[in-house]
């Protein structure tokens, strides 16, 4: 199942005022489904997740979601029918329908703080789209401009929520210097802080939702943002105090040049020095003016602070969403049940046997993989009510690959769980040329890593973990 925190971002703090701080929960899209598209044989599963997004969205009070490619992979009606059901705006200017050329979904909308009018726009990343669909994905360059000379004249403060990729955002960010904030979907694994470009700011967060982005902002009538005049200036006055801390030694004796004059490379040192403290001087002289022409009446500029919160595991559930996780996994394991009844076994000559098969030569190794948590990893799904989930079953039974989830609902019970042949190869053709150098002898940390990853297993350390399993 996808996960039901995405990358999101809220930007509170608008107009910066003391009494109860304004915010608005804002995501770039991409939050639906996962990448590589929804897995054949296995899309209702992902349709119900979909929908279980949408309204855990509902719950933490959204305002606004831009449309992103993975998005569209069960199609526009799908989304849109998701879209009724949405409390929150659904944004893409660019989705169009190919014959009319009109959006398909609200280009854009008017959020208002403290008297201060928000315009936030979606722009769409590149999707592949059912060739029978009336759909398509102009590029931006095609509809923002327009939509910019209407939407900036009558609005404070415009935000950009884009799936499109990274050099896009920038040099949207370098062209219109009225797009005052840009915020993309996760462009990398690392979070990214807001990066000034001009008079626009691009920012970004993780993905799948480990870290929820704050923009703090204090929006000023300039309309523009502090340059980077004030922490510039904070920088070159430490870099000019640091070399009149070095001059202050030369300059102890009266006249330098005379005391350095046979000694050329020091001398030629403290020209240098010289000629760095002048620099300095003027840079600090004209960064101060920068600031303070910054500084006047209505000419002062707008400010924000953007900081991360990491999405901790032991942070307390939002009940309401809790309560959609679960009712999620029911239905995801219900479905996934009439699907394996449905689904016989297959046909034809199986190479794996089950562990029971590798017991019978090898007695003593068998009685120690009982005790192990892989002899019970299916029991421990059916625990948790998900022994029919397709997207868990192949880390907890034996011979299916990760693509395999529907396969996996109907395997005789002699296969569920991690056994011998998970680790080792299947036993068939072992046992039939009885030659033990067919069989893998140790598991490689590769293999392990194929199911012990986050967030299923936060802290896996090989080297420990495959004693416990024998080896």
């Amino acid at each position: 199942m996808g996960g039901l925190s995405k990358k999101a971002f809220q930007l509170a703090a608008i107009a910066g005022e003391d009494e109860a701080k304004p915010h608005f929960a804002l995501d770039a899209g991409n939050l639906l489904f996962k990448q590589g598209g929804l897995v054949p044989g296995r899309e209702g599963q992902g349709k119900l997740t979909a929908t279980a997004i949408v309204k855990a969205y509902n719950a933490m009070g959204y305002d606004a979601v831009a449309v992103g490619g993975l998005d569209l992979q069960a199609g526009v009606p799908f989304l849109q029918s998701l879209a009724k059901e949405a409390k929150f705006a659904w944004l893409s200017a660019n989705l169009v329908s190919q014959s009319t050329k009109k959006a398909i979904m609200r280009p854009g909308v008017t959020l208002q703080a403290r008297g201060i009018k928000v315009w936030v726009v979606g722009l769409t990343g590149a999707a592949i789209l059912p060739a029978n669909e009336d759909a398509m994905i102009l590029p931006w360059d095609q509809v923002l401009p327009g939509l910019l000379d209407k939407e900036a004249k009558t609005h404070d403060l415009v935000v950009l929520l884009s799936s499109l990729p990274a050099p896009d955002n920038q040099r949207i960010a370098e062209t219109y210097r009225n797009i005052h904030l840009v915020i993309q979907a996760g462009v990398a694994a690392n979070v990214i802080s807001a990066q000034p470009i001009n008079n626009t700011v691009l920012a970004s967060a993780g993905p799948q939702g480990k870290q929820l982005g704050v923009l703090e902002i204090d929006w000023q009538p300039s309309k523009r943002w502090a340059s980077q005049a004030r922490e510039n200036l904070a920088s070159t006055r430490e870099a000019l105090a640091q070399v009149q801390f070095q001059l202050s030694a030369i300059r102890q004796d009266p006249d330098p040049e005379t005391a350095l004059r046979n000694r050329p490379e020091q001398l030629n040192a403290y020209h240098l020095l010289q000629k760095r403290e002048t620099a300095l001087v003027a840079d600090v002289e004209r960064l101060s003016k920068e600031v303070a022409e910054e500084d006047r009446g209505r000419d002062r500029p707008s400010t924000y602070r953007n900081r991360f919160v990491a999405m901790e595991a032991t942070l307390p559930d939002q009940p309401q969403v809790l309560s959609l996780i679960t009712r999620l996994k029911e239905e995801v394991n219900a479905m996934g049940q009439q699907q394996g009844v449905a689904s016989p076994p297959a046909p034809g000559r199986q190479i794996y046997l089950g562990s029971a098969g590798c017991g019978s030569c090898h007695q003593s190794q068998h009685a120690a993989w009982q005790a192990t948590p892989h002899a019970s990893a299916y029991q421990a799904l059916a625990k948790d009510r998900q022994q029919f989930n397709p997207e868990c079953l192949p880390c907890h039974v034996t011979g299916i690959a990760m693509d395999q989830g529907k396969e996996a609902l109907s395997l005789p019970e002699d296969r569920r769980g991690v056994g011998c042949e998970s680790c080792h190869g299947p036993v068939r053709d072992h046992r039939e040329r009885r030659q033990g150098k067919d069989m893998i002898r140790k598991p490689s940390p590769e293999m392990c890593l194929t199911c012990h990853v986050p967030p299923h297993d936060l802290d896996f350390e090989y080297g420990a973990a495959i004693k416990k399993v024998g080896h």
